[in-house]
């Protein structure tokens, strides 16, 4: 794989979760508690400036795969016909949007409406983020990455990092949707590992395999198994929390699981990129 693919290995990952994260906050909030905005958002003071800061790394990390990085404004100016201009517009703006919600809902210092308007705001960009990431690496020349499975699996990993950073910010914590946080990361985490083998199945059946053997070669495997293995140790800390749960999470078993289900992640997308067989001129 390309040393620079690592920042777009980088950029994703964070990107996607700091998307990850506000979409769970934001969906789950609501069932914390009835009080005022600003009271009821406190325990989610931690997830949500872990948002932000995952979004700038994000971006930051996006400059290393650039050979200009000073260059990187013109990335901006094809919107109208790039995937890779409106991705990075509607990173940049997710990630300011987030930022300034999350700074307006601790300090308290903005009306409720201006607040709530700028959640949705971020909500949508982060959405639209996403799908352009997605929709980007969807061209005839990369066939290994030209297909739903690939907007399937962005998003499956946004909500699924965002679950596990929420999962692990609130350890601790009484909070009443824990157990339906713990069995949704679970089912991300069994789609995620279903989509393994057929992504290697794909792979042999395409005609570039022929052209690049890696991309069905050791690599490719062990990366998969590693993948499978991590997800499959996440899902047993996750039920272990079920069993156990009595209110709270415990920060260890939480913690434990963040951290394989970034591996999982990591290594599924240093799979992704690894899979790029370029056929040329389609």
């Amino acid at each position: 794989m390309n040393t620079r693919a690592w920042g777009l290995v980088a950029f994703t990952l964070l990107m996607q979760t700091s998307v990850g994260v506000l979409l769970v906050v934001v969906a789950i909030q609501p069932f914390v508690s009835r009080g005022p905005t600003h009271a009821s958002a406190r325990p989610f003071d931690l997830p949500l400036l872990v948002a932000s800061a995952a979004a700038v790394a994000g971006l930051l990390a996006s400059l290393s795969h650039l050979g200009h990085p000073l260059q990187a404004w013109l990335a901006l100016t094809n919107v109208r016909t790039s995937w890779l201009s409106r991705e990075v517009v509607l990173a940049v703006l997710f990630a300011v949007t987030g930022a300034t919600f999350t700074a307006l809902l601790r300090s308290g210092s903005a009306p409720g409406l201006v607040r709530e308007f700028l959640c949705v705001l971020a909500v949508v960009l982060g959405i639209a983020c996403v799908f352009a990431m997605s929709r980007l690496y969807m061209v005839p020349a990369q066939p290994a990455w030209n297909r739903v499975a690939t907007p399937v699996t962005f998003f499956a990993t946004t909500l699924l990092l965002g679950s596990a950073v929420v999962i692990a910010t609130l350890a601790a914590r009484p909070v009443d949707v824990a157990s339906p946080l713990v069995v949704i990361a679970v089912a991300l985490l069994v789609v995620q590992v279903l989509l393994i083998p057929a992504h290697l199945a794909a792979l042999v059946r395409e005609p570039a395999a022929a052209i690049s053997a890696g991309s069905v070669g050791h690599t490719a495997a062990w990366l998969a198994a590693g993948r499978a293995l991590a997800a499959v140790a996440a899902i047993v800390f996750l039920v272990g929390m079920l069993r156990g749960m009595a209110g709270a999470i415990s920060p260890a078993a939480a913690i434990a699981t963040l951290v394989l289900v970034f591996v999982s992640e990591l290594l599924g997308r240093l799979l992704f990129y690894a899979s790029s067989v370029n056929l040329g001129p389609v």
